[in-house]
């Protein structure tokens, strides 16, 4: 009988084993394998890599563009923005280029891993990791025209539908008082938005402190703009690391009443403990990530546990390979991703692909001042609505980058230097 049963389970093993071998055999068999092992080993071999400076509509901000090129005529876009400063990252890209030239563009893990290694020795600072997001996402975008997919399939398909956005940039040459920014806000509603961010100070004194006058116009801009939203508005407000955590507190508890959607930026960066700190001290939620830099920067962030939001920016902290594994960090500490996106065409589209593609987004960064680029860029447009911003089906990151394009948005150094100087400069 233990004979008989014996047999009998071995016969079904035999059969499941055949049947699986008969399945993958079938698969082999067909080529799928060989196909896609020729594919990898005989295409995409990079033989150029360059960065372009261009100056965009917004201000004049500038982006460094870059451009991957391979033996068989794939041609890859991606971008490295971080300003002030961006001859510098336009070098560094030149610099990787002796990495990269020669290698496959399908090996995108492994050519992170060579510049990640290669500029060791300068610090993973703003510069270097931005040249290295700047070639990242060129090339996703060029195995995503290469398989005819768009890059958010690369990264494991849709996990959201549609991505929620908000406007920033809404202020710019606003009179600041409450009547300006409430008018504002009743017309960004009418538009569909649900929500905005801003930050309600244009500069601070050496010592960090926050002025009692300064700190009542705040509170009326904000208590002004909440009235013109209407309850379910969201409101989000970026301090850009200006203040002491002392000011940063008054701050929060003086705009508290009227609802903050998250606090940014609360302290500067470097100091992990002080941004834990202002956190356990208020039920607003703080947000962080534009000047922290690859995973290793975020690890001390989400050990601490001090913020309640995460803002990675794909165009400074390593492009979309890095962002992708902040993401997952992140989530399992439960906390959601809205990326930092105030920089080009080309982030806001790498950043959309990211976001489609992780369980934990919670909104974008959006700029409508940028509506015309993107028309520039991709036939139609951005496909947005009121319910936010939904996948493209064009393959690699959808974007067409021309002459036409390059020269419309050719660098202007002298607009360049004189935004930088009017946009940090910033002490009184």
């Amino acid at each position: 009988m233990a004979n008989a049963t014996f047999q009998g389970r071995a016969g079904r093993r035999s059969f499941l084993q055949q049947s699986t071998l008969g399945l993958t055999g079938s698969l082999l068999t067909g080529g799928f394998t060989n196909t896609w092992a020729q594919q990898a080993d005989n295409s995409l071999k990079i033989v150029k890599v360059e960065p372009f400076l261009m100056t965009g509509l917004r201000a004049s901000a500038p982006w460094v563009f870059v451009r991957v090129e391979t033996a068989d005529g794939f041609v890859g876009w991606g971008e490295g923005t971080n300003y002030p400063g961006v001859r510098p990252i336009a070098t560094a890209v030149e610099t990787l280029a002796s990495v990269v030239i020669g290698q496959s563009a399908w090996n995108i893990e492994a050519l992170w891993q060579r510049m990640y290694r290669f500029m060791y020795y300068n610090g993973m600072g703003g510069i270097v990791l931005a040249a290295i997001s700047g070639i990242d996402m060129a090339l996703y975008d060029i195995v995503g025209k290469k398989l005819g997919v768009p890059v958010y399939k690369l990264l494991g398909g849709l996990a959201q539908e549609k991505l929620r956005t908000y406007a920033n940039g809404w202020t710019d040459d606003l009179p600041h008082t409450p009547e300006a920014y409430g008018t504002k806000t009743k017309e960004l509603v009418t538009r569909g938005y649900t929500g905005c961010k801003l930050d309600p100070f244009y500069n601070t004194p050496m010592n960090r402190e926050v002025t009692q006058a300064d700190l009542r116009l705040a509170a009326s801009i904000i208590k002004a703009i909440r009235e013109a939203g209407g309850p379910d508005y969201d409101i989000a407000i970026d301090v850009h690391g200006r203040w002491n955590t002392k000011s940063t507190l008054e701050i929060i508890r003086a705009l508290e009443p009227s609802r903050l959607f998250f606090y940014e930026e609360a302290v500067p960066p470097e100091n992990v403990a002080a941004m834990a700190e202002v956190q356990r001290n208020t039920s607003t939620p703080l947000a962080t990530g534009e000047r922290i830099f690859g995973r290793h920067g975020f690890r001390e962030l989400l050990e601490k546990q001090a913020v309640r939001i995460i803002q990675p920016d794909l165009a400074r902290t390593g492009g979309i390979t890095e962002t992708k594994k902040i993401a997952a960090m992140a989530d399992t500490y439960y906390i959601p991703v809205a990326p930092h996106n105030p920089n080009g065409p080309l982030c806001t589209l790498a950043s959309m692909h990211l976001c489609f593609s992780i369980p934990n987004f919670l909104i974008l960064e959006y700029f409508e001042k940028d509506e015309p680029i993107f028309n520039d860029l991709m036939p139609g447009g951005l496909k947005r609505d009121i319910q936010g911003v939904y996948p493209t089906t064009a393959p690699g990151l959808g974007a067409n980058v021309t002459d036409d394009f390059l020269r419309k948005y050719k660098f202007d150094a002298a607009k360049t230097d004189e935004m930088e100087r009017r946009t940090f400069n910033t002490l009184k």
